[in-house]
């Protein structure tokens, strides 16, 4: 007699990827120009796992180009999340804000800035404000953000990727990142360095640098929420075996991913095609 096959694994529950991974492909290392960029994003968004890609992040000096390409005919994004990086004027990120606020082929949906001295002075109204934090002791950043109560839905932000000059977070730093936005109850994202799904070397600029995985990352904040301690957090982040943490995922219940998602908010990646592919080959997405 022949054995029947072997059920198809079951996805993840679809709520932990909605809007997951947010398109980040004007930033380095893809850079891509405008138009381009806009017309990824475009097959993105009518693909098979739509529902995984997030907003279009445009850079503050990159909203004169976007408005120029919808212009010049390029498809507009739904949404659309302006990134001011730590360093930019307040009065360009002001500027900026007031022209994708006026901007009717799209929709702004939240704001990414440098926590700074000042920060209260950009109001996003209703919107998400995402205020990125710096290395070390991350407290006084986090009590600071949990105290805007007059703001609607300010979110911690945090680089899990290498810049010029700043390098990759290892995984007691991030755990260290995690477990203090839970103290604070201050909901994050993350942004850089998420290409892969589990932490593995890969080469950057020559050099092969231990680049932290998405369901590393999605695992550890399940253990956070539920009282891990550094430990056990850092573990976790440092798990190079995919299919542990695959079936981890895959066995969380709506309450369990609602905990995760309401701590980690989701990230940019400047290809979605990647993390969205390995997901989708290891069968943890549903296909709309």
């Amino acid at each position: 007699m022949s054995s029947s096959p072997s059920p198809a694994p079951r996805p993840a529950h679809p709520a932990l990827s909605i809007a997951l991974v947010s398109d980040a492909a004007l930033f380095p290392p893809a850079a891509l120009p405008m138009a381009d960029a806009l017309s990824a994003h475009a097959r993105h968004r009518s693909g098979p796992h739509a529902d995984v890609v997030g907003p279009f992040l445009v850079g503050v000096p990159a909203v004169t180009d976007l408005v120029a390409a919808l212009d010049a005919g390029s498809p507009a994004p739904p949404a659309v999340g302006l990134v001011a990086r730590p360093g930019t004027a307040l009065e360009d990120i002001a500027a900026a804000f007031a022209t994708l606020r006026g901007e009717g082929r799209t929709r702004l949906v939240s704001i990414d800035m440098a926590w700074q001295t000042g920060w209260r002075s950009i109001d996003p109204g209703d919107l998400p404000i995402h205020l990125e934090v710096g290395r070390g002791a991350p407290d006084a950043a986090l009590a600071d953000i949990a105290s805007a109560s007059d703001f609607a839905d300010v979110r911690a932000k945090f680089r899990t990727g290498v810049t010029a000059d700043w390098a990759w977070p290892d995984a007691a730093e991030l755990a260290a990142f995690v477990l203090a936005a839970g103290r604070h109850y201050v909901p994050f994202v993350l942004t850089g360095g998420l290409h892969h799904v589990v932490r593995a070397d890969h080469a950057v600029d020559g050099t092969a640098d231990p680049q932290h995985g998405l369901l590393n990352v999605l695992v550890a904040v399940h253990a956070s929420a539920g009282g891990g301690d550094a430990q056990t957090v850092r573990d976790l982040l440092e798990v190079r075996e995919v299919q542990p943490l695959a079936e981890i995922v895959r066995g969380w219940s709506a309450s369990d991913v609602a905990a995760v998602r309401a701590a980690f908010a989701g990230y940019g990646c400047c290809d979605v095609t990647d993390p969205i592919g390995e997901l989708a080959e290891l069968d943890l997405l549903s296909s709309r």
